[in-house]
């Protein structure tokens, strides 16, 4: 299937963003140098790679870690605490 668009364009429109150091003018107060920085980073395809592999060791890593967690941890604690319960109820007499 043909794509509508010569291949040697861009698929996605790209946005440019404006250059706070062009925008002052001599009334406003200059951006200070931190906010810039931290603009920088957080436009950065780095970061977007970084928070894309954070996203997939929270979904595949962390419940490797949890799920033996719950299994041998938690579970055995709940099925102790019922039969206790259980136990606690056969000595009232109630069934």
């Amino acid at each position: 299937m043909a794509l509508p668009w010569p291949h040697n364009t861009p698929t996605l429109p790209r946005v440019g963003l404006p250059d706070l150091r062009a925008d002052q003018s001599a009334t406003a107060r200059p951006t200070p140098e931190w906010l810039l920085r931290a603009r920088e980073v957080a436009t950065s395809p780095v970061t977007a790679l970084v928070v894309m592999l954070l996203g997939l060791v929270g979904l595949f890593v962390l419940p490797m870690v949890g799920l033996p967690f719950v299994a041998l941890v938690v579970l055995p604690i709940v099925i102790y605490q019922l039969r206790a319960e259980q136990r606690r109820n056969l000595r009232l007499g109630r069934r």
